[in-house]
């Protein structure tokens, strides 16, 4: 979120939401890196199949506040071979999505949300990572001594 705050780098929570509730909202944790406009990630969710989480990777843009994104699911088990299309709004504040998601002939709601504090830490670690640079005049009055 460094200088933008609708930029989408960084760690994100959400749920997506089924039609007709025909399975159980469904957590995910994304982590996206953006730059000028174009960003990808990765996600993690529960696996439909209840082994475990599935895992997938996300590829998108996003034009002011609107954004667009295909998850590509990196297993290939039953439930995970198509690609999921999603497209959603960032609030101003750059701390919440919401949108719609579809795959084939089935759609559903989704909701991506981040901690304000979380990002003004991130960003702090980040200031401080940086070189610091000290300048060296040395008075005058010292340099003969």
């Amino acid at each position: 979120m460094v200088g933008d705050p609708l930029n989408l780098t960084g760690r994100w929570d959400g749920v997506f939401r089924y039609p007709q509730d025909i399975m159980p909202v469904t957590p995910f944790l994304a982590e996206i890196s953006e730059s000028a406009g174009v960003f990808s990630g990765t996600v993690i969710e529960p696996d439909i199949n209840g082994s475990g989480s599935a895992s997938a990777k996300l590829d998108g843009h996003r034009e002011g506040q609107s954004i667009d994104f295909t998850k590509v699911y990196t297993m290939r088990e039953a439930g995970y071979e198509n690609p999921v299309d999603y497209v959603g709004q960032i609030a101003p504040d750059g701390l919440s999505i919401t949108g719609m998601w579809s795959l084939l002939d089935m759609n559903g709601s989704f909701e991506m949300h981040r901690d304000a504090a979380a990002e003004v830490l991130a960003e702090q670690e980040e200031a401080l990572a940086e070189p610091l640079e000290v300048p060296l005049d040395i008075p005058q009055s010292l340099e003969g001594s």
